[in-house]
């Protein structure tokens, strides 16, 4: 008799025939586990079952990572960041080994190599996604696997988290560089980055329906963690909206991703920058907000963060200012 089991949102259907390897698959509904599941007894009763596991134990690496981008990154929010840790794993010797071959050994050999390349960081972000992928073979696309090999092994550090916030001539000279941008729209994302610490993802999604200007919020529905959120506009922040046009589409800020990089990326430069991301806009915001004696809470409702300690990761505290306080 097959077993039936549910395990999280899914049903997992295990059927054991005595001379018959262990076959599992992993199905949306039960009652597509249940039909599976009588299937293979059927087949088996029958002596027309066929073992396809040696078929599955010559797939690649590098075949399980082009479907992981097609049918989960496809799916995320930040597929194009994903797509290109996806293409960084495919150049690896690695991905051309069977996925049955794979062991722990093997992985921690490329993670050694790996942190001598890159940032430990860096490094635990594609650890975290070869997981990923042997988790959805083995779970959902019925590739026999043992135990995941990643699960095995010691992890790099996360890394330090980024600190570099502007001087308040730096911040200055950025803006007057974004004001030389050929993009007319590049200034007003970095203002209004500057004065919410949005994500760029979040201000490129904004549409005008979502701003309130009398009330000087704006509602973001596409966020990192999935939940809208409701941030408060500044004095400065509304002024600069009030002088926008408004585009044919809805959006507010009507640029691509990549002419934003591009441009914020020579803006920076032309201002004398050095070492200062799109993403340290944020980190830069919430430290200033932070100083004008807002609370955690309050500061949590603006940045979206779950918890107080990712929220710590972009708030800059100076002890020399913490000096000052002591008197």
């Amino acid at each position: 008799m097959a077993t039936i089991r549910q395990r999280n949102d899914r049903w997992q259907a295990i059927v054991k025939r005595s001379g018959y390897p262990t076959q599992s698959k992993t199905f949306t509904l039960k009652k597509d586990a249940e039909k599976w599941a009588r299937l293979q007894e059927r087949l088996i009763d029958a002596g027309e079952w066929i073992d396809t596991t040696v078929r599955d134990r010559r797939t690649t690496l590098g075949e399980l990572l082009d479907r992981y981008a097609k049918e989960v990154s496809s799916g995320k929010r930040g597929s194009r960041a994903e797509a290109y840790r996806i293409e960084t794993l495919k150049k690896l010797g690695l991905a051309k080994h069977a996925i049955a071959t794979i062991t722990p050994q093997m992985i921690a050999s490329w993670r050694d190599s790996r942190v001598s390349e890159v940032s430990s960081g860096t490094a635990l972000r594609e650890l975290q996604l070869l997981g990923h992928v042997f988790t959805m073979a083995n779970r959902e696309w019925g590739v026999p696997i043992s135990k995941n090999p990643v699960s095995l092994i010691r992890k790099p550090p996360a890394g330090k988290p980024r600190d570099r916030v502007l001087t308040t001539s730096e911040r200055t000279a950025l803006v007057s560089s974004c004001n030389e941008c050929r993009n007319p729209w590049i200034k007003p994302v970095v203002v209004f980055a500057l004065e919410t610490a949005a994500r760029r993802g979040e201000i490129l999604a904004l549409r005008w329906n979502d701003v309130d200007l009398s009330h000087r919020t704006a509602m973001l529905h596409v966020t990192k963690t999935g939940q809208p959120r409701r941030i408060p506009l500044s004095p400065q922040c509304v002024g600069m909206l009030n002088t926008l046009p408004r585009s044919v589409d809805g959006n507010v800020f009507p640029v691509s991703v990549e002419a934003l990089k591009q441009a914020y990326e020579r803006a920076v430069t032309r201002a004398g920058i050095t070492d200062f991301t799109f993403h340290d806009l944020r980190h830069d915001a919430l430290t200033r907000l932070a100083k004008q004696g807002l609370s955690v809470l309050e500061l949590r409702a603006i940045s979206g963060h779950t918890t107080a300690n990712m929220l710590q990761r972009y708030v800059s505290i100076d002890a020399g200012e913490l000096a000052m306080k002591l008197g």
